[in-house]
């Protein structure tokens, strides 16, 4: 019955999330950001974070975003990766799409974790959201890129990433599967708090430390 009720809540605030985005911007929103790297450009390989609010760590501090733990569980770990959040606020599977070759590929990343989906819901058309996020996958697996799947396993919404995940043989980690553990990981209604995003950054390690091993 609980892990119910935080389903049914996930649900909801996907789609409130969605709605609240369209409001701020009388459409969809594009939040303006620069990538943001949590290690120096040495040469070190790249692992890029392509997302939405999730990803850019909305309702926590800037150097709590799950992008900046995991770049501190890299370097505590000995791993010589450079971690780069490319979330952008409101952004839907599409528009990580249109800007796929500039915010990504243009780092030229080894790895990619895709996290995208959570403004779709109620906006865009099934078809429409599970093509971007399959076009994404893509073309990142056709440059060479190994990717990791962020997916929210809500009502309705879970077998999007099921299908891409399974179409193209990548991982895929449950964004939020560590959150409904314990009290006190959400910073707002619809973004987790610092605390939360380590924790997802927890549920994200295993399929990335497995890559990264594999690599070395």
């Amino acid at each position: 019955m609980r892990r119910m009720r935080a389903v049914a809540y996930l649900a909801t605030a996907v789609l409130a999330l969605g709605g609240a985005a369209l409001l701020a911007s009388g459409g969809m929103l594009h939040g303006a950001s620069e990538p943001r790297s949590y290690a120096p450009a040495d040469g070190r390989p790249a692992i890029v974070c392509l997302g939405d609010s999730l990803t850019a760590g909305d309702a926590a501090p800037a150097d709590q975003s799950y992008p900046a733990w995991l770049q501190r569980r890299l370097d505590g770990a000995g791993y010589r990766y450079r971690v780069v959040d490319v979330g952008v606020s409101g952004d839907r599977a599409a528009d990580g799409l249109a800007r796929l070759g500039r915010d990504v590929l243009g780092q030229r990343p080894a790895i990619a974790i895709v996290e995208l989906g959570s403004n779709d819901p109620g906006h865009t058309s099934r078809a429409v959201w599970e093509a971007s996020l399959a076009a994404i996958v893509a073309r990142l697996r056709a440059r060479g890129v190994r990717v990791i799947l962020g997916g929210l396993d809500g009502p309705g919404i879970g077998d999007v990433y099921r299908t891409v995940a399974t179409r193209y043989q990548v991982p895929l980690v449950w964004f939020t599967a560590g959150l409904w553990s314990r009290a006190g990981l959400w910073g707002d209604a619809h973004h987790p708090n610092g605390d939360g995003y380590r924790v997802v950054a927890d549920s994200f390690w295993p399929a990335l430390k497995s890559i990264v091993r594999r690599a070395q």
